[in-house]
């Protein structure tokens, strides 16, 4: 089963967006920071680790817009190249390859 292009992609700009929010929150005023330091979570969070994780996220993103158009990341790395088969190496046809049966009665 193969996942839609439009899936990947609409997941890619949610990873690249989220990852522009977060190199936005990297670049808030020292009141906004002071601010967001009193809170919990995600905004108590340093600038320079939001500036990172923001790049990491936006990497991601492009990774995976661009394993929807067909890049791989691994490349060749496992497997065999794809071939495609010769007629003499194509799949046999139903009727010639033997079905398997039990054993005659002695």
């Amino acid at each position: 089963m193969r996942v839609p292009v439009w899936l990947t992609l609409g997941v890619a700009l949610l990873v690249c967006v989220f990852g522009a929010y977060r190199i936005r929150l990297a670049f808030r005023s020292d009141e906004a920071d002071a601010r967001a330091r009193a809170k919990k979570g995600l905004y108590a969070m340093a600038r320079r680790t939001h500036f990172l994780i923001g790049v990491v996220y936006l990497l991601l993103g492009g990774a995976l817009i661009a394993t929807t158009f067909g890049w791989s990341p691994i490349g060749n790395l496992f497997g065999p190249d794809p071939q495609a088969p010769s007629k003499d190496t194509a799949p046999s046809k139903s009727h010639s390859v033997p079905v398997d049966q039990l054993p005659a009665a002695k």
